[in-house]
């Protein structure tokens, strides 16, 4: 049909005879309508299908629709475009290797360790077998090229010999060369594309070395536990905490301020690429405080050390580059040594301090000048301590937000590394908009006009598929946004109320292919047996 269209196009433009424009239209109907109909029948019986037969076709097709997951497309730098896949890659990785920290010795001493060392590690071919076959068989290989699928599959006759090679690993704290291999995928932060500062890192290592982690960490989680070394308000990386649970400890404390009518100063702070600037020197001498010590501080101190990376752009990949600092994000390790390198950033500090992984937030009542007198401290203790530890702090980032119900505030300036902080009237923290009176209503304006943008591209993208692909698609990417950290959030007044209740209606309308004036929304949700986002909330 598109090679009749084009030849009758050619034809028209050749003659310019109305009768061959004529000619021209029908086949070019003919081609639109059959294009559109064999698009259509690829997302029912395609793509929709896959949803119950291959989720992860359906998903990375949905994926392949967002605006943000087009891919890196160029990038600026010094005044120069760059668009060649690989001198991106080089451009990628060069960014990425200047944020590492250069240690500065000699190494801060810590106190006599009061804690047990932890216990030599016995790998088990039971325990083997157990992480094999937990392994996702989608992931992708690492730079060893063994596919997940097979590791799964041949667990049980790989594992003696994996049990007898992680052991050797372990005793003698050596890591293969692969394992010490690093290909990055750079995953971008922020909005400005073009910028390399606002990519992350996220490292792609060999399976083989996940699993070892994993048992590596296994043993640490229990030692930890034991001695209750973390700091319990740490809420990121840890199994029954979230950014959830973390928020409402945190809110709970300033309402419960509030309704005794006094201020509270919060100062927001964040570290500057966290992960990457983790000295190993210094990590090593902390983990020996916590009773990392022997074999698995030995192995550790091999997991970090001697590390190299290569960034992939669209396949082209960059030079290999040393790691210097940090632990890799992306790997099983990396979360756990983190917590425990600024596990004691606490250290004489008088305010409440709430952390998630390297989100940070300090705040304090305030009832008289006494009070904001030692949050000023309090800062410059934190300054301190990451100066000794050579972990900075992200300066364009520090604000200082004042929650009280009184019109009139007691003002005070803050300043961190002699910088002053900001004062906000409103300010985003682990994915809610906090503001002075801790009201929703900014929060709520925000939620709704994300879910709507999203809402949108699935219309777009699976326009023709069936009720309940739409539904699927809605209820998996759509309502989460609407319903993250309710608890803490919760609408109230009916504005609000309705301004959530609209994106479901859209949603419901879209879902049914029913967008008649005719039709009641609330008719179209009964059938759907959608309960309302409110009740939701309510038995969330």
């Amino acid at each position: 049909m598109q090679r009749k269209r084009n030849k009758s196009h050619k034809k028209a433009k050749q003659t310019g005879r109305n009768s061959d424009w004529e000619k021209f239209r029908q086949p070019r109907r003919q081609a639109s309508k059959a294009a559109a109909k064999s698009y259509s029948d690829y997302l029912n019986n395609h793509i929709g299908e896959s949803l119950k037969t291959n989720p992860k076709q359906f998903w990375s097709f949905i994926k392949a629709n967002k605006r943000e997951c087009i891919g890196i497309l160029t990038l600026q730098t010094n005044g120069q475009i760059i668009t060649n896949d690989r001198d991106k890659a080089n451009t990628l990785n060069n960014q990425f290797s200047s944020v590492f920290t250069q240690e500065i010795y000699p190494i801060p001493k810590l106190s006599p360790s009061v804690y047990s060392d932890i216990p030599f590690l016995e790998i088990g071919i039971d325990g083997a077998v157990k992480q094999l076959k937990n392994i996702n068989q989608n992931i992708a290989t690492g730079p060893d090229e063994l596919p997940a699928r097979v590791l799964k599959e041949t667990a049980a006759e790989i594992a003696p010999i994996i049990t007898q090679h992680f052991q050797q690993s372990y005793n003698t704290s050596k890591l293969p060369g692969d394992w010490l291999q690093a290909l990055v995928t750079p995953i971008l932060k922020k909005s400005l594309k073009s910028d390399p500062a606002n990519y992350r890192p996220i490292s792609l290592t060999c399976i083989l070395c996940k699993v070892m982690e994993h048992i590596i960490l296994s043993n640490m989680w229990k030692h930890l536990h034991k001695h209750n070394i973390l700091l319990h308000f740490q809420h990121g990386f840890q199994s029954g905490l979230s950014c959830e649970s973390q928020l409402i400890e945190t809110v709970h404390d300033w309402i419960t301020a509030m309704d005794n009518k006094s201020q509270i100063d919060a100062i927001l702070l964040d570290f500057a690429k966290a992960f990457d600037k983790v000295p190993h020197k210094r990590l090593l001498s902390k983990l020996a405080f916590y009773g990392i010590t022997g074999n698995t501080k030995n192995w550790i101190k091999s997991f970090p050390s001697h590390r190299k990376q290569r960034v992939s752009v669209n396949g082209a990949l960059s030079d290999n580059t040393c790691v210097t600092s940090g632990v890799p994000q992306g790997s099983v390790l990396g979360p756990i040594l983190f917590l425990l390198y600024i596990n004691d950033i606490n250290n004489n500090i008088q305010s409440p301090i709430r952390l998630f992984a390297d989100d940070s937030i300090i705040y304090r009542i305030i009832k008289s000048e006494t009070d904001n007198n030692i949050l000023q401290s309090d800062l410059i203790q934190l300054q301190t301590w990451s100066n000794k530890w050579q972990m900075e702090f992200t300066i364009p980032k520090y604000v200082h937000l004042v929650i009280i119900n009184k019109t009139k505030p007691r003002l005070r300036s803050y300043s961190l590394s002699g910088v002053p902080l900001s004062t906000v009237s409103s300010h985003p923290y682990l994915g809610i908009k906090l503001d002075t009176k801790l009201t929703p209503a900014n929060h709520i304006t925000d939620i709704a006009s994300k879910s709507s943008k999203v809402l949108g591209m699935i219309k777009r993208t699976l326009g023709p598929c069936k009720p309940d692909v739409k539904e699927t698609a809605y209820n998996m990417l759509v309502r989460p946004k609407l319903e993250y950290t309710s608890p803490i959030w919760n609408a109230h007044t009916t504005t609000q109320i309705k301004h959530l209740e609209k994106v479901q209606h859209c949603a419901a309308r879209f879902v049914k292919n029913n967008h008649r004036r005719q039709t009641a929304t609330t008719d179209l949700i009964t059938t759907l047996g959608w309960p309302t986002l409110e009740r939701r909330r309510i038995i969330k």
